[in-house]
Formats: structure tokens, sequence, C-alpha cells
């Protein structure tokens, strides 16, 4: 069985650098697709993400509501859910009903800009 297709782009942001947005279906649950989704902005396999990034998911989030909750990525982008990570890959991720994941980097625990 191959995987599945999926689409990411990078994203434009004027308050942070280092955004993508990616994209989940059916295929792949939200609880899933958001941890390939940080592993690429990081350039970390996912195999390695527990080690590599300093974190799992359900430390952040519980990712069985996550899937409850938005479903197979097929809605109208009115339920989101937001949460910050901070470890050593800091981010922060949204995810949207409509299939959608932006994850973008948050520098502002690694070094402060004044």
């Amino acid at each position: 069985m191959e995987p599945t297709e999926s689409v990411v782009r990078e994203v434009e942001s004027t308050s942070r650098s280092g955004a993508i947005e990616y994209e989940y279906n059916a295929n792949t649950p939200a609880s899933i697709a958001v941890i390939h989704a940080i592993c690429m902005l990081t350039d970390v396999d996912p195999v390695e993400a527990p080690t590599e990034l300093g974190f799992v998911l359900h430390e952040h989030v519980d990712p069985s509501a996550l899937d409850s909750l938005l479903g197979d990525g097929t809605g109208d982008g009115r339920t989101t859910v937001s949460f910050e990570i901070m470890s050593e890959a800091a981010c922060a991720v949204e995810i949207s009903d409509d299939g959608r994941i932006i994850v973008e980097r948050s520098d502002s625990s690694s070094s402060n800009h004044t």
C-alpha cells in the first residue's frame, strides 16, 4: 500500500519566518498529519521525532480528540484547533477541519529579538 500524496506549501508570514501549509484527508488522520507537517518543517524523519524534536504529540494535545474534532479534512473550515509546542522544535500549529494544517516556527523560545 502506497502512502497518499500530501500537498505541502510554504506559507508567507509577516510575523514569523519558516511556515508550511500541509493538507490531510481521510487517508491520514489529523493527529498523524500534524506530526508529518512538523517533521517536514524541521526536516526530521517522523520515526525520529520524539528523540530529535524533544516531544510527543500527546504531551500537547489528545490525538483521539483531535481526530474526533476535525474529522477527515472535508469540513467547512469552521472548526480549528491551535496549540504551541514549546520544545527544541518550538512551533505554533493550527489545524482546520477543511484539511489544512499550518505550522510555523516559534523563534521566541530560542532567541530574543528587541
